[in-house]
């Protein structure tokens, strides 16, 4: 299925990486270590890592509903999100992600409700799952602030480090979104 290239919130533009981002996604995000204290993915050392990083994305975000996070103002990279299909209408997070400096504007519910929005009106999404690493509070809120609901939690081991952690995950549904819009 080939997803749309572009969105847009009251501050952002989500956007397909380009080559010309890669500075600004790894001072901005992916060097960061406090930015992937609850994400799978290890923080980049430096731009040749990033710059591989980069092709994996390009290469990845060609079949999925999956964007680099861009300031309006600027045009620069803050940080990454997207979303992916796990059955006929149903989509499940792969991550909502932007560098601390970036942390604390809103832009967390600015891109979880505009992914909301987009995929129960234009991909008619029967069901949208987020999930986040249990002690990761500031998404939980996020979360519900958006309508999601607790669903279920579920124990992983984390691959770059082996640390086990508690997933908890939060859903909402095509009706209730319906009923949150009245």
């Amino acid at each position: 299925m080939k997803y749309i290239s572009q969105l847009e919130t009251k501050d952002l533009i989500l956007r397909k990486a380009k080559q010309e981002d890669l500075k600004n996604i790894f001072n901005n995000y992916w060097s960061s270590e406090k930015s992937s204290k609850y994400m799978l993915w290890v923080p980049q050392k430096n731009l040749q890592e990033a710059q591989e990083r980069l092709n994996r994305t390009f290469e990845f975000q060609k079949n999925n509903f999956t964007f680099f996070v861009c300031d309006k103002k600027t045009g620069m990279a803050i940080g990454q999100a997207g979303m992916k299909k796990m059955k006929p209408g149903i989509y499940e997070d792969i991550g909502i992600g932007i560098g601390e400096n970036f942390v604390g504007h809103g832009y967390g519910k600015q891109i979880l409700n505009c992914f909301i929005n987009y995929l129960f009106n234009e991909l008619n999404a029967k069901k949208i799952v987020c999930s986040c690493h249990c002690e990761n509070i500031a998404s939980e809120k996020l979360q519900k602030s958006c309508g999601l609901k607790y669903a279920y939690s579920k124990m992983y081991i984390r691959q770059k480090d082996g640390m086990s952690y508690r997933a908890d995950y939060y859903e909402i549904t095509r009706e209730e979104y319906l009923q949150n819009k009245k």
